[in-house]
């Protein structure tokens, strides 16, 4: 039989295990009202662990936080293109964190609620989320292999709320500029990119085997040096027209059996950064988005952003200020951005978008690539029309300048057959239409005999 008793302020319950052998546990209970009911709740699950409906132990490898972590970095993550960044991502994160010690058993969602509020001052809402995500991964695949069988404390934790991105593409006024600023041996590749809406790890992936250029087709089928692209489905993209001399340059042209390599023959590697040739490209077309002018006279150190590059002087030294163009911060990626926001802003079928860059969804697609234009979005409202535009009511000049905020309603509004001083409100309503039928549609009321009034006299 259990008991309850109490050491100092602690009430501790004392019970036989499944095992046969006491146990003492200290709880958090207050009174010995709630002690009791502890007692009564641990009983029951002695009792269903004798009957083989529990688990022994919630924790049978007796593993800490850290060893758990460890654990799934070294049977699962391991197997991921992105295990080193996962190992130094949770090395730093959740190994090195003060509940790195503490047994899993002992963990509440309120112990990794604090983890992650303690990561909100240096760390992004969206590495805050990968963080909570590696905890879910290993609760789940501990539990999948019998290593732990109480719930996902890291489950129960809401993730951080994520501002949409914002994603900069080139407009098709700024490719032709772009291009011309870009070295020849620079092209392929980028052409590439916009045309096809591949990834960087797929194209870099690329071996000239996988080009058909008489059909028009690449087959994408691998990422980096990977046996599969990112999704791990392989597909088939075509090849536009303005995009055949880049690729036909690179089959002939370029080294090795890769399609688009290094200037020595081998793959480009993850650590490759096409963003400092994209946005010098940027820079040497003028497509910029401000000027920064530095004072180069040793010492001084001035610098002032300005919006053109107009020559200015030193407000220190007074010597002339250099200035020094800032390219939109475009990122490689965002040329994928390009292609699918474009075909989107031209008609094309969103379907089609979605299999062209190897989405699952046409929602992604819909909500991640199509960044729609200003010019674009007037375009499409200007598909409204009924022919209405004649119709406006123009005020006069001399009366805005003094003033005035009635409206005249112009000539051709009034109709020719109602005498001056006799006629009552315009009517917008068309010959033989019920005037019932138009309240509210025009904004005025429906034509009716005897309109008198300050109505009246304003339309008048």
């Amino acid at each position: 039989m259990g008991c309850v008793y109490r050491r100092g302020k602690v009430w501790w319950i004392k019970f036989q295990g499944a095992c046969g052998e006491p146990e003492y546990r200290a709880t958090k209970a207050a009174t010995k009202a709630e002690a009791k009911k502890l007692l009564q709740e641990k009983e029951v699950q002695v009792n269903r662990q004798e009957l083989g409906l529990a688990p022994l132990a919630l924790n049978p490898e007796g593993w800490t936080l850290a060893q758990l972590m460890q654990w799934w970095l070294d049977t699962y993550s391991v197997h991921m293109p992105a295990h080193k960044r996962n190992v130094g991502s949770v090395t730093c994160h959740i190994i090195d964190s003060d509940l790195a010690g503490r047994p899993i058993e002992r963990l509440s969602k309120g112990d990794i609620e604090t983890l992650l509020q303690s990561k909100q001052g240096g760390l992004a809402p969206q590495t805050i989320n990968h963080v909570r995500e590696f905890m879910v991964r290993a609760f789940n695949k501990a539990s999948e292999a019998d290593k732990w069988f109480g719930d996902n404390p890291a489950g129960l934790v809401k993730p951080r709320k994520v501002p949409d991105p914002h994603h900069d593409i080139l407009t098709p006024e700024e490719v032709i500029p772009f291009f011309t600023a870009l070295s020849p041996g620079e092209r392929p590749i980028f052409a590439a990119a916009i045309f096809t809406g591949l990834r960087k790890s797929e194209l870099c992936g690329l071996l000239k085997t996988d080009v058909d250029l008489a059909g028009r087709r690449i087959a994408v089928c691998r990422s980096y040096g990977r046996p599969w692209p990112k999704g791990r489905k392989k597909r088939i993209v075509r090849i536009a027209t303005e995009l055949v001399p880049f690729i036909g340059y690179a089959l002939e042209a370029l080294p090795g059996q890769w399609l688009f390599p290094d200037r020595k023959g081998r793959m480009h590697t993850p650590n490759w950064k096409p963003e400092k040739l994209l946005r010098t490209a940027l820079r040497r077309a003028g497509i910029v988005t401000s000027f920064l002018h530095v004072c180069r006279r040793k010492g001084c150190g001035h610098e002032q952003e300005e919006k053109d590059k107009t020559q200015r002087l030193c407000p220190k030294c007074k010597m002339k200020l250099w200035p020094r163009a800032k390219s939109r911060p475009l990122r490689f990626h965002e040329l994928r951005h390009t292609f699918g926001s474009v075909l989107i802003m031209s008609g094309a079928n969103l379907v089609s978008v979605q299999k062209l860059l190897g989405h699952s969804n046409p929602k992604i697609t819909a909500e991640t690539y199509a960044h729609l234009a200003p010019d674009y979005l007037l375009a499409e409202v200007n598909l409204l029309r009924f022919g209405v535009d004649h119709l406006a009511p123009v005020a006069k000049t001399s009366q805005r300048l003094a003033g005035a905020s009635t409206i005249r309603v112009t000539p051709e509004l009034q109709s020719a057959s109602d005498p001056a001083g006799e006629a009552g409100p315009p009517s917008l309503v068309p010959e033989g239409f019920p005037a019932s039928e138009m309240a509210g549609c025009t904004g005025l009321e429906p034509v009716a005999s005897g309109v008198t009034g300050r109505r009246y006299n304003q339309l008048n």
